[in-house]
């Protein structure tokens, strides 16, 4: 059992914040309350699945292994709910957003197998269980959560390309809500390759590799805990209201009162020319309406009627703007383009390589020779 002693660390960890998140995250983040309900649960039932696993490692008796397998079922939960948080989080309009209940089926029908295990004494179901006759109806129910969940991870993979697709034409850099639900995405994935390998493996193969196993995916569990507890924590705000279309061929009509349009592209002005807000990496449309005082809707209707232009490409023309003053003033010669394009407010290479020509046509590298700078 002394092998166990780390992974019972990570364990009880994860178990311990993703109970306390599970309390928490619907009462703090008052914003996509729908959403965060789900997440809650998923927390939960980690917690819950997380708990029995370790009570059956530690215990090592049949009747905790005959109890602790009726939360099995929850491995057919995970994507359907991870598939319905993100359509409530990043869709106007499916805030509750559900599943129709043909999705649930496996699960439930797992769950039944289960009560039917657990009908059983223990010393009958410990001698079933010695002599293997629970090994083939486990291969095959294992066998369809693993494309369970897969077909739901992709599912939340094509939902996250399609969000950040739309996200690109109204925000100046990837938000913080997407680099949650992207690092949360690949970690799940990670997830769920080493439960597809460590399957494969013990039904198969049976090679040793002590680097993945199917320990590795219970470690993997607590650590997607701890990603969400940080974000929750540190960065309440990726917990925002998710970002709308206009349709093209509406009317556009005067949203604000021509003195509030005109007060808003002073104060707007002065941020951008005075004080250079735009140098911020992480400028966000919530934080420039922030400090206009004055609605997110408001703002991108302002951007987008009166200047033109989503809050993607203001921000950034202005960014570029800063950075051909830095060139113009030799700062290249001693400092390196990545540098001064960080100082200007774009926090990554591949932002302000797709941004500068987006604006230019033309990379940064050859606009500079053509210049002659």
């Amino acid at each position: 059992m002394d092998q166990f002693e780390a992974i019972d660390v990570i364990m009880l960890l994860g178990i311990a914040q993703g109970f306390f998140l599970a309390i928490t995250l619907p009462a703090v983040h008052r914003n996509n309350t729908g959403a965060n309900a789900v997440l809650a649960v998923q927390l939960a039932m980690a917690c819950l699945v997380l708990f029995a696993k370790l009570a059956i490692y530690r215990a090592g008796e049949f009747w905790v292994l005959q109890r602790g397998i009726l939360l099995e079922p929850f491995i057919f939960l995970y994507g359907p709910l991870g598939y319905i948080y993100l359509k409530r989080l990043l869709e106007k309009g499916n805030e509750l957003f559900r599943l129709q209940w043909i999705q649930y089926v496996p699960a439930l029908l797992y769950l039944i197998y289960l009560i039917y295990i657990n009908m059983l004494p223990t010393p009958v179901f410990s001698d079933k269980w010695m002599a293997g006759e629970f090994v083939v109806p486990f291969f095959w129910i294992e066998a369809l959560a693993v494309v369970h969940n897969f077909y739901f991870w992709f599912l939340c993979g094509r939902l996250v390309f399609q969000y950040r697709k739309k996200e690109r034409l109204q925000l100046s850099f990837v938000q913080s809500s997407t680099s949650f639900i992207k690092l949360v995405h690949i970690i799940v994935g990670f997830i769920l390759f080493v439960w597809v390998f460590s399957f494969l493996n013990s039904n198969f193969f049976r090679l040793k590799f002590w680097v993945i196993n199917y320990d590795m995916v219970w470690i993997g569990i607590p650590i997607l805990i701890y990603v969400v507890g940080y974000y929750a924590l540190r960065q309440p705000e990726i917990f925002r209201i998710p970002i709308t279309e206009t349709p093209e061929s509406t009317p556009v009509k005067n949203r604000l009162p021509d003195a509030e349009i005109k007060f808003l592209k002073s104060k707007l002005e002065e941020l951008i020319e005075t004080e250079k807000v735009y140098l911020k990496n992480e400028l966000t449309l919530s934080d420039l309406s922030q400090e206009l005082n004055t609605s997110t809707n408001n703002l991108s209707w302002l951007l987008n009627n009166i200047y033109q232009s989503s809050f993607y490409e203001f921000i950034n023309r202005h960014r570029i703007q800063e950075f051909l003053q830095k060139i113009k003033n030799n700062e290249h010669s001693k400092r390196t383009l990545l540098s001064l394009s960080l100082e200007v407010g774009f926090n990554s290479k591949s932002t302000f390589n797709k941004a500068f020509k987006s604006i230019l046509n033309d990379t940064p590298t050859s606009y500079i020779k053509k210049m002659g700078i």
